[in-house]
């Protein structure tokens, strides 16, 4: 039986997946925050030379990219786990994922800040100041709308960078204005957890949720299936 994207299906599916398996959930995002705070710190304070530094920081971002996959991995899991168990080996990230993962994150931003300053170097106007807000705009948008579906395109299919956009592209079209509504509950959501840290220790596991969540709904809908794996969560 087909079964349109639904928001609400989306949210409520989410959101059992992490009232069954918050322990899990819990354990690896406060382990994760641990990694990465205590990295950081060691970044910041242990290291004062320029290069070193900069290797730091690439190594932490690396990391960052790593523990997330991983995390995206894990939710897939959790929503397949009544078809069978899952061992820690299978939420390890491929080597390619991570490469497609972080050449997809190192375009983007360049194309970001290439196309900022060269908008920076435009005579002062009005035409300085639109070319300006469109970029900006077009580029958060895309991080914070389309991304997200690359990502799990490259975590569920293997994608490569450039295969994941014009699949979330594809993905998205047809489900466009539903899932512009489920990004104004996320970033409502991301408002609402940023006041503390405790806050964003809970609200970002759930945000990351709901967007496979979405991107599995999404996947059944074109499918033209029933999406019983998510339904019985």
């Amino acid at each position: 039986m087909y079964h349109p994207f639904s928001v609400a299906e989306t949210v409520k599916t989410a959101w059992s997946i992490l009232k069954r398996n918050f322990s899990t959930i819990a354990v690896y995002s406060l382990v994760a925050f641990v990694i990465i705070l205590g990295c950081a710190f060691c970044i910041y304070d242990l290291l004062d030379e320029g290069i070193l530094v900069s290797i730091g920081i690439l190594v932490l971002l690396v990391g960052i990219s790593f523990i997330f996959l991983g995390f995206i991995k894990l939710v897939f899991q959790l929503m397949d786990k009544e078809l069978y168990d899952f061992e820690f080996s299978d939420i390890v990230p491929k080597i390619k994922m991570l490469f497609s993962y972080l050449v997809l994150l190192v375009i983007v931003s360049s194309l970001s800040i290439i196309m900022t300053n060269a908008i920076h170097s435009l005579n002062e106007g009005w035409t300085q100041s639109l070319l300006g807000i469109f970029v900006g705009i077009f580029f958060q948008f895309f991080f914070l709308f389309y991304f997200p579906i690359c990502t799990c395109f490259i975590v569920d299919d293997e994608s490569g960078p450039f295969e994941s956009i014009g699949q979330s592209f594809q993905l998205i079209k047809g489900n466009f204005l539903k899932y512009l509504l489920l990004f104004v509950l996320i970033e409502t959501l991301i408002f609402i957890g940023s006041v503390t840290i405790i806050g964003m220790l809970f609200v970002m596991p759930f945000v990351n949720i709901l967007l496979v969540v979405a991107y599995r709904k999404l996947i059944y809908s074109h499918l033209d299936i029933d999406d019983d794996i998510t339904e019985t969560l």
